[in-house]
């Protein structure tokens, strides 16, 4: 049905530009990667049964598109080491940098939920475990990330 794929296009156009965002330096890719994941869903509307969850389908279709267009540009960390001295600027970059510093597992387990909004079921469904193995990255990824921020502002 083209006007129901129209609504969700219209409903999750602005969820998948915010997901591809919050992992890509260069926002010039963002509308691509939006196009290309509502065509790959698309092209799955005909096979589509409503017995699995549809975010979870969304985005990991989303993330494997972004996976593609990081492999082909073997990007590792798209921001700098050291980003800013300012205060309060500063800061946020660094928590940034220090997010997508992250191992990829921990990464995606930690924005899919605290992100994205997903459940840690739906984050299960699209990286490919259980519900307890995304919460438990998640824990994991925080962790580390207090440890590093702690260290990167000069507390040990």
């Amino acid at each position: 049905d083209r006007n129901a794929f129209d609504r969700l296009t219209s409903r999750y156009s602005r969820v998948l530009d915010a997901y591809f965002r919050r992992r890509l330096p260069d926002d010039g890719r963002v509308e691509e990667l939006r196009q290309e994941t509502l065509l790959a869903l698309y092209s799955l509307a005909p096979s589509y049964q409503e017995k699995g969850r549809f975010r979870s389908l969304l985005f990991s279709i989303a993330y494997r598109k972004l996976a593609s267009l990081l492999r082909s540009q073997r990007e590792t960390s798209p921001l700098p080491e050291q980003l800013s001295q300012w205060s309060g600027v500063g800061e946020a970059l660094d928590v940034r940098s220090a997010r997508l510093r992250l191992p990829e597992t921990l990464r995606e387990a930690l924005f899919l939920t605290r992100l994205d909004g997903l459940t840690a079921a739906e984050a299960g469904d699209v990286l490919g475990c259980s519900a307890d193995a995304v919460r438990a990255r998640v824990c994991r990824a925080r962790t580390l990330l207090a440890r590093r921020l702690s260290i990167s502002r000069g507390k040990k």
